[in-house]
């Protein structure tokens, strides 16, 4: 298998509510979202982030 070379980034709640997004190579703006979202916008938890 190949290795996947362009960056991921994941956004999750932090309670598992379900509410996830998933980024391959973020725009500008979709890099100012993943940055600005602290909370869920589903139940107010946390939100967590992952970089792959």
């Amino acid at each position: 298998m190949g290795r996947i070379c362009s960056p991921f980034v994941v956004i999750e709640c932090s309670r598992q509510c379900g509410f996830s997004r998933i980024y391959n190579e973020p725009t500008e703006e979709q890099s100012r979202e993943i940055t600005d979202m602290k909370v869920c916008p589903a139940c107010g938890a946390p939100i967590r982030r992952k970089l792959f």
